[in-house]
């Protein structure tokens, strides 16, 4: 990704909101990726934790996010978080979110399945 202005706060380096959305962004992606879908409707989780550690500023310059899914429990799963600068030599942030499964329909939380856990591992070995 590449930093923008508006990701910049007076001191010139971004801000540490800002961080939670270049995890989101990695978030949505993969959640996308794993169901072969694109359609943020197709997102069936919500957010019940989120925490960064902030290492390094990121001014604006580009940076790369990277994320995978940690542990997964019954009906919630981490997603972990690291974003380099410099060409990946250097790590700015560490960061987890963890999220439960939900049906938008039954508003209610749902149990990861089996199904998903498979394509997790799959992603996983395919990186």
């Amino acid at each position: 990704m590449q930093v923008t202005f508006r990701d910049l706060d007076y001191f010139g380096h971004v801000n540490n909101a800002v961080y939670f959305s270049y995890f989101e962004w990695a978030r949505t992606l993969l959640w996308l990726r794993l169901h072969g879908k694109r359609d943020p409707r197709d997102i069936g989780f919500i957010v019940a934790r989120a925490e960064c550690v902030f290492k390094k500023q990121i001014e604006m310059e580009p940076i790369e996010v990277c994320v995978r899914i940690g542990e997964m429990r019954n009906t919630s799963l981490d997603f972990v978080y690291e974003i380099r600068k410099n060409d990946g030599r250097e790590l700015a942030a560490t960061g987890t979110v963890v999220v439960v499964l939900f049906d938008w329909n039954t508003n209610a939380k749902r149990p990861i399945t089996d199904e998903l856990r498979r394509r997790v591992e799959e992603c996983t070995h395919a990186s």
